[in-house]
């Protein structure tokens, strides 16, 4: 008669089972143990991001430092009124008109008006030549109301046969009480970086500025560094540009970001000064003669 399995394990049986068990647990833990550290050690080598690469010469030639104080009439030498309108509803119709030169400032001018297939424009003053690593600042106060943009910055483009690299310094006028930055590297952007101030940009004239080095850019408000970027957070930009101030305000896409242009028509934006210092010299800036404006005593 064929044995029948009772489903009962004698005691010696299961001293052996619990035995390999045991055994069996503590060569997994060990190998565990010996494999895991080896795998934390090739997961950190994989995760660690690519050294970025050398700097090339640039293949144009870079403009030298320069300091301007704005003040008096337009010189064609230096800087270029922008007459045109790019084929995007994104930017206004540029008008040489939007640009106003004062005594000791130009006004950038914002406009709702129809214009062939724009509603929107705007002023924007460029200097002349292409700029590199160095330290760029304004001293400037940006138009208020909703859907305005101010701004000073570095640009390259598609539209001008350049890879689009970028550097911004932007004001939100709907915002006054805050800083937008931005970056792009050959059109890839780091995307919006919103700054807190703790005055209204639009009542006084305050100085903004950014250091671009080949590896990081470092973003200054009355000489205090209010925010800094490397090429580990994204890749940084190499490519010489443009340097111009604008204000403007774009059509429906840029409404979540910029607001409605509910704007008071006519709006301004003052520029006093415009400096770039390249790395290396010790040349004057609008820096060195500018006071920022003294904050008055909160009454008690």
């Amino acid at each position: 008669m064929a044995k029948r399995n009772t489903g009962m394990v004698k005691p010696f049986e299961a001293v052996k089972v619990g035995a390999f068990a045991l055994v069996a647990a503590l060569t997994i833990g060990l190998l565990a143990n010996a494999v895991g550290p080896q795998r934390d050690a090739e997961e950190a080598v994989e995760a660690e991001p690519e050294p970025p690469p050398p700097v090339t010469p640039p293949t144009r030639e870079v403009a030298p430092s320069f300091v301007h104080h704005f003040g008096g009439p337009h010189d064609d030498t230096d800087w270029y009124i922008s007459d045109f309108s790019y084929p995007s509803d994104a930017h206004p119709a540029w008008l040489a008109e939007r640009v106003h030169f004062l005594e000791d400032r130009i006004k950038l001018e914002v406009r709702r008006e129809r214009l062939g297939d724009k509603n929107i424009s705007g002023g924007e003053y460029q200097r002349r030549g292409f700029y590199h690593f160095g330290r760029y600042e304004v001293v400037m106060i940006p138009a208020p109301g909703s859907g305005t943009v101010s701004a000073m910055f570095t640009h390259t483009d598609a539209y001008f046969d350049d890879p689009h690299d970028e550097i911004d310094i932007e004001f939100l006028g709907g915002n006054p009480r805050q800083l937008h930055l931005n970056y792009f590297a050959n059109y890839d952007g780091i995307g919006s970086i919103y700054v807190p101030l703790d005055f209204d940009t639009t009542k006084a004239a305050h100085l903004y500025a950014f250091e671009w080095e080949p590896n990081e850019i470092r973003w200054y408000v009355d000489d205090k560094m209010i925010h800094r970027s490397t090429w580990a957070d994204h890749p940084i930009p190499r490519t010489p540009g443009r340097l111009m101030v604008h204000a403007w305000s774009g059509g429906p896409a840029q409404y979540d970001w910029h607001g409605r242009p509910n704007f008071k028509n006519g709006t301004t934006a003052d520029v006093f000064c415009l400096s770039y210092q390249a790395t290396g010299d010790t040349t004057e800036q609008c820096s060195d003669t500018f006071e920022p404006p003294v904050s008055k005593p909160k009454k008690k």
